[in-house]
């Protein structure tokens, strides 16, 4: 029975922050729990799926939950008994302190990311958002931040005082435990936070009948650790190997990234100064263009080099068999063949990157959220969590207890991602590097923290989209010009809040020395349409307009690339080779980085290695380079590309969840798959003109414009002598590398298996 004893006597003194933590518990899951996902109702997916792994899933998080807010609050409880010489606390001093260490990280983390509590300010209370109003107008988010340090060294003097007093041991064993505590919380380590905590209260409960040089040597040994754990996260540099004798490469993706926000003036000053300083030692590619508007396609293509229609990967959730083509002995990796060259791989990224460990992509090192319906589940769980988010997206300093944090598609601070990349590089820049990097906070709803979402808003504006900007599928009703307006400040603070991740990374390259032989390609997956003309809002739904396939192409070749560039320039006379105006594709970036460092791809490839314009302003010939769209995801609306397309049912009746694929999301079924490739708008460019291929229920429909007269692309000039050319051109080229059949100008890709 004495272990019964013991384990009594381990919570004895925290029966105050037990009640305190089941509370909070019950409280934030009744008042903010809910299946809605990007605006799609997901409980009947997510409940459909409620086996065994699932309950056994939701209960060991619960679990997690619970204790971790326990710690904090039994912790809090454990330091208070320390004024009291019996250790006895009355609950009218434990409920005041334990609210106001709850209420002061929350107001401080809704101040910093207002747009993680928007479901629960905006979806479930919205009688409080002049309360949240009050807060993000008036309340800098370091007030409460400093008056929790203030509380914090208050005690510290306190225990030091007692210490010089008494010289008590048990005063240096408060200090080493709390020190300790910082540590953990400061890596985010549930782990190291918890044994702390019960040798804490062992050694409590049994100090009286233990030699004190006993458990003095436990908590500088645990403190130790602790401490090693830290310097070599933050302060341990690589052995100096000579780091000029190294390779590094480097891709810095923004999603939803516009290139016409490079360099756009606001309030008298650019929006991207880091990206334009970095310009300077660059090359811009001015007429750069993606593949195809979704993320996990059209990574796919400038990671293999190879198009959409010939791996597959066509849509946000391909099946098993279209996943495993990437990696493949066919459509091999940029990291695949880096690797082999003995380079060290790395991908980083939050929410929108859940797509590299869905497929094999053949990087070595993934610090990236996943994404299937296990996750879906977790994310579910912890968003409820109103007053635990603070120590979660680690606004309190803290870092990641839950990993899932990063599946917040509302968080998309760029410091999840340089926290993990930086000590990564840091750590193993003694050897060849490929390291990819995919930052969120562009993607819609677009999530800038504090002081960002403020920047280019009109503090006035107080309507739905004061912080961000969800998408809502069912909805297409267009917003007022005031609406749309704050939306484009939220886009571009978003931007700027990415340059200034972008401009951090850049730094911390020239402190290490690490600059000079880099490779930098900045880039963006798509970009993005902000109710210019009839576009609507978003991205993968049609080809019109420059705003959607155009994004930034920029690069900083290192110095031994850089003096051919500048040897080229001479010979052809030209003033500058800063910038390249022939039309580029985001297929081209693989064959670039094979040709420069001397690797010779296995298969052939569609795209054209940018070394071939060294030294030239633009290509000899006129070359033309694809596009297509992505999935609908909606069957409803009343925009324009909705009259002109084939029907296929929404996303929710499309996709299933497959367990024996970890449970991921997938549109598996062959006739919805070969619908969703039939159904897509696709097109031909050239430096000057587009041709749009759209197939509908009455026939095909082409769309021809001049892309440098009209940018948005509302003057159709089809049927003329030029688009014969382009239409002829895309056909062969969808034959070719597709596989495609025409009947009556149809495009008629391969059925699946085939």
């Amino acid at each position: 029975m004495k272990w019964k004893e013991s384990f009594k006597n381990l919570f004895r003194d925290s029966r105050y922050s037990l009640g305190y933590t089941l509370l909070l518990l019950f409280l934030s899951f009744l008042a903010n729990f809910s299946f809605k996902i990007m605006g799609f109702e997901m409980e009947s997916l997510i409940l459909s799926y409620l086996n065994k792994d699932f309950i056994f899933q939701f209960l060991t998080i619960s679990l997690k939950i619970f204790f971790l807010y326990f710690f904090y609050f039994a912790s809090l409880e454990s330091m208070l008994g320390y004024f009291w010489k019996d250790r006895k606390i009355d609950y009218r001093v434990v409920f005041p302190v334990f609210f106001l260490f709850t209420l002061l990280p929350w107001v401080h983390s809704v101040v910093l990311y207002p747009q993680v509590y928007a479901d629960f300010f905006y979806g479930r209370h919205s009688y409080l958002l002049p309360f949240l109003y009050f807060l993000t107008d008036h309340i800098h988010p370091q007030y409460p931040l400093y008056l929790l340090i203030v509380l914090l060294f208050g005690y510290l003097l306190f225990i030091l005082y007692k210490l010089f007093r008494t010289a008590e041991f048990q005063y240096i064993t408060i200090l080493i435990y709390l020190s300790l505590f910082a540590i953990w919380h400061y890596r985010g380590d549930f782990l190291g936070l918890a044994i702390t905590y019960f040798v804490f209260k062992f050694f409590q409960i049994y100090s009286a009948r233990l030699n004190r040089l006993v458990y003095f040597p436990i908590f500088l040994f645990l403190f130790t650790l602790g401490y090693i754990f830290y310097f070599i996260e933050n302060m341990f540099q690589y052995p100096n190997l000579n780091p000029e004798s190294r390779k590094y490469i480097f891709i810095i993706s923004a999603d939803s990234l516009r290139k016409d926000r490079i360099g756009k003036i606001r309030d008298g000053e650019s929006i991207t100064p880091n990206i334009d300083n970095f310009l300077l030692d660059s090359v811009s590619y001015t007429d750069h263009n993606t593949t195809i508007p979704r993320t996990f396609p059209s990574w796919a293509d400038l990671l293999t080099g190879n198009y959409s229609m010939s791996h597959k990967v066509r849509a946000m959730f391909p099946a098993p068999e279209e996943a495993e083509n990437i990696g493949s002995s066919d459509f091999p990796t940029l990291p695949q063949y880096l690797s082999r060259k003995n380079f060290l791989t790395g991908v980083f990224s939050n929410f929108a990157g859940d797509i590299f460990p869905r497929a094999g992509f053949g990087f070595e090192t993934v610090e990236t959220p996943d994404f299937n319906a296990k996750i879906l589940l977790i994310q579910k769980s912890l968003e409820p969590q109103i007053f635990l988010l603070p120590l979660l997206t680690g606004s309190m300093g803290g870092g990641e207890f839950f990993p899932e944090i990063r599946s917040f598609s509302n968080l998309g601070d760029g410091r999840l991602i340089l926290d993990k990349m930086i000590p990564f590089i840091r750590l193993n820049a003694g050897r060849d590097l490929f390291v990819t990097s995919f930052f969120s906070v562009t993607h819609f709803p677009y999530s800038p923290q504090f002081p960002y979402y403020k920047k280019y808003t009109s503090p006035d504006y107080y309507g739905q989209f004061k912080y961000f900007k969800f998408v809502d599928p069912t909805n297409d009703k267009k917003p007022d010009e005031n609406d749309i307006e704050q939306i484009r400040s939220i886009f571009d603070a978003s931007i700027n809040a990415f340059d200034s991740d972008f401009g951090e990374f850049i730094q911390f390259l020239h402190d290490y020395d690490l600059y000079k032989n880099s490779l930098i390609l900045l880039t963006g997956d798509h970009g993005e349409t902000l109710y210019e003309d009839i576009h609507g809002h978003g991205h993968g739904e049609h080809l019109r307009g420059e705003n959607v396939i155009g994004v930034p192409l920029i690069v900083k070749y290192p110095d031994f690339v850089q003096n051919t560039i500048r040897d080229e320039c001479q010979k052809l006379n030209n003033e500058t080779c800063s910038t390249f105006s022939g039309i580029t594709s985001s297929i081209d970036i693989l064959p670039t980085l094979l040709d420069i460092y001397g690797i010779e791809p296995d298969t052939t490839l569609p795209g054209r290695s940018l070394k071939s314009g060294f030294g030239k302003k633009s290509w000899e010939d006129d070359r033309l380079i694809y596009a297509e769209t992505g999935i609908w995801f909606s069957d409803v609306g009343d925009h324009f590309f909705q009259k002109q397309r084939i029907l296929y049912p929404n996303i929710l009746e499309l996709h299933r969840v497959v367990p024996e694929n970890n449970y991921q999301i997938m549109i598996t079924e062959p006739y919805y798959r070969e619908t969703i490739a039939f159904a897509k708008h696709r097109a031909i460019l050239s430096k000057n003109f587009k041709l749009i291929y759209i197939p509908t229920h009455d026939g095909v429909l082409y769309e021809f414009y001049n892309r440098e007269e009209d940018p948005l692309n509302t003057k159709n000039l089809y049927p003329n002598y030029y688009s014969y050319r382009f239409k002829n051109e895309l056909l062969d080229l969808v034959k070719k590398w597709e596989g495609a059949t025409i009947v009556d100008e149809y495009i008629l890709p391969p059925q699946v298996g085939r």
